[in-house]
This record gives C-alpha cells, structure tokens and sequence, in this order.
C-alpha cells in the first residue's frame, strides 16, 4: 500500500488486477476500483507529481496512474 500527497491509500487487489484508493478519514473505498496489470503486488508514489506505480507480477510490468 502507498499514500499519495493528498492523504489516499492506493491498494493492490493481486486477484483482480486492480488496485483501491481508499479515503482514510472516511475509512471508505472511494469510486471503482482502477484496472492495472496482471497480478498486481508493489504500489508506490511519486512525492511530487502524486504519479502511482504498479508492479505487475505476473505480466513483468509497470502501470502507472496518473
């Protein structure tokens, strides 16, 4: 899981390909969950452009969320 500079936890959901932003004032899954790669495991954020990075197991790749 990784927090990005406006306080939302992203989560990866490995089963699904996707991953969850979650508002943790609200403790609440906000919108649909975002479709990644296959197998998604490490998440990260980028500090200053809030860009977030998925590591995709099973598909040896990178997804990025803007």
């Amino acid at each position: 899981m990784a927090v990005n500079p406006g306080g939302n936890v992203y989560v990866t959901n490995f089963g699904s390909g996707t991953v969850s932003v979650i508002n943790p004032a609200t403790n609440t899954v906000t919108g649909s969950p975002i479709t990644v790669g296959t197998a998604p495991t490490g998440v990260a954020v980028n500090p200053v452009t809030g860009e977030v990075y998925v590591t995709n197991f099973a598909g040896d790749t990178v997804s990025v969320i803007s």
